[in-house]
C-alpha cells in the first residue's frame, strides 16, 4: 500500500499509527496488544454484523494492557474538523468508568504520544528515548540521552544482556 497517493483522512493517520506500531513491538512488546476495531462506515452486510454484535460509537483503537491503574486505553482517531458523535462521547464514558484510560486524538502525532505516555514506566527513559536507542542484532544499547545514559526500559533490559 502507498500512502503516498493516499489522501490524508483519519484512515491514514491511523496506518501510520499502526505501521509504527509494528516496527516498535519487538522493543515494546505491549504494542502487539493494540488494534483497530473496523467499525466505521457504511457496509452491505450491516445488519449482519450489528446481529454479531457491532456497535457504534466503539473507540477506533484498544491497547489492552494495564498501566498506571488503568485496565488498557482506548483511543477515537479524528482528523481535521471531525468531532466525536454521542455514541463516542458514550463508549468513552463508559469506558473510563470501567477503568480504562479514554482519550480522542486528532491524528497520528497525538495518538502516538498519548500511547508513548500510556505505555512508559515510572523511573525509565520515556519510550522515545528507547526508540531512538541504538540497537545491533536486535539488542538494545541503551538510552543515550543526558537523562537516563545508559538506562534501560524493561524490555530492553532483557535484550541487552
Amino acid at each position: 500500500m502507498n500512502l503516498a497517493n493516499m489522501k490524508k483522512s483519519e484512515t491514514t493517520e491511523q496506518i501510520l499509527l499502526f505501521t509504527w506500531a509494528s516496527r516498535n513491538e519487538d522493543f515494546f512488546p505491549a504494542l502487539k496488544n493494540m488494534f483497530h476495531v473496523p467499525n466505521e462506515g457504511k457496509r452491505t452486510n450491516g445488519p449482519v454484523l450489528k446481529a454479531a454484535g457491532l456497535k457504534d460509537g466503539v473507540p477506533d483503537v484498544l491497547l489492552l494492557v494495564p498501566r498506571n491503574g488503568f485496565c488498557g486505553l482506548a483511543i477515537e482517531m479524528k482528523f481535521g474538523k471531525n468531532k466525536t458523535t454521542a455514541s463516542q462521547k458514550d463508549w468513552l464514558e463508559r469506558l473510563k468508568k470501567a477503568g480504562y484510560k479514554t482519550a480522542v486524538c486528532y491524528g497520528f502525532l497525538e495518538a502516538q504520544a498519548e500511547i508513548r505516555e500510556y505505555l512508559r514506566e515510572p523511573g525509565k527513559p520515556p519510550m522515545q528515548f528507547c526508540e531512538e536507542a541504538p540497537k545491533m542484532f536486535n539488542k538494545c544499547l541503551g538510552c543515550h540521552s543526558q537523562d537516563y545514559k545508559n538506562k534501560f526500559c524493561s524490555s530492553c533490559e532483557k535484550k541487552g544482556e
